[in-house]
């Protein structure tokens, strides 16, 4: 993984991680979970595309 593509995963992922606590904090429990499921899905896409081997066509 490049050191850029870490830290672009790394940002995205906090800035979800910030939105989902902000909801829970607004006794919106069921957007806070939808948040975090779409901010851990985000991350696992980013992290696959961040990958040498994703530039490969099949």
């Amino acid at each position: 993984m490049s050191a850029t593509g870490s830290m672009f995963i790394g940002i995205v992922g906090s800035l979800l991680f910030l939105i989902s606590v902000f909801s829970f904090s607004q006794r919106n429990w069921k957007g806070g979970l939808l948040w975090l499921l779409i901010g851990a899905g985000l991350i696992a896409l980013l992290t696959y595309m961040d990958k040498p081997s994703a530039n490969l066509l099949p």
